[in-house]
């Protein structure tokens, strides 16, 4: 067994499939989640740092794809999720709605060896507050965008590691709470509420 290597990322040791940090995004609400069809292939490569020559590909495929971004030279996964929200979903969601759920590495051939592309994942999750479904439009770098929901979406649904992403962290992603309904005077009254006095 080969002893291990520190990954240091410095010229002249880097692997030569390359290595990608990603912030992945999981917009939710209920058990509904945002996903994508891509649309204009030069708009993911300038923006969302997807390379040239895989974008249309993805384009292509006419696969779904989560709210993604490679990060940009010293950015934080934090700060790549929020501008993902930002910039590609376009909508603000308050930070105290956004959390971090797994950090996740893939090998991009299924091999750990030093000629493998290595991607390394950092994945969220937003909470969408209620009513800020009606503010999701569909972006002119999509051809298909809203929620779907999450059981019935299966790997193969998926462009080429979205899938992957989403499985392995499946199960750390909660169902959004839906607001309890505000309950009536004579449903207060039943169940031994106090009416104010006028």
């Amino acid at each position: 067994m080969e002893p291990r290597k520190k990954a240091l990322f410095r010229e002249g040791n880097v692997n030569p499939g390359g290595t990608c940090l990603s912030s992945f995004v999981v917009v939710s609400s209920g058990n509904n989640i945002l996903v994508g069809k891509p649309s204009k292939p030069e708009v993911w490569s300038e923006r969302f740092f997807v390379d040239e020559a895989y974008a249309p590909k993805i384009v292509e495929s006419g696969k779904y794809v989560l709210p993604a971004s490679h990060l940009a030279w010293f950015e934080s996964p934090e700060d790549a999720a929020f501008r993902v929200l930002r910039e590609m979903v376009n909508i603000d969601i308050p930070r105290s709605r956004v959390r971090l759920v797994d950090v996740q590495s893939h090998a991009g051939d299924g091999a750990v060896d030093d000629s493998s592309h290595w991607d390394i994942c950092f994945v969220y999750q937003a909470e969408l507050p209620k009513g800020y479904e009606k503010r999701l439009k569909p972006p002119e770098w999509f051809s298909e965008f809203g929620l779907r929901p999450k059981n019935r979406l299966k790997q193969d649904d998926f462009a080429r590691g979205h899938g992957h992403v989403l499985e392995a962290a499946r199960s750390k992603i909660r169902a959004t709470p839906k607001p309890k309904p505000k309950m009536k005077t004579s449903a207060r009254r039943a169940s031994g509420g106090k009416r104010r006095k006028k």
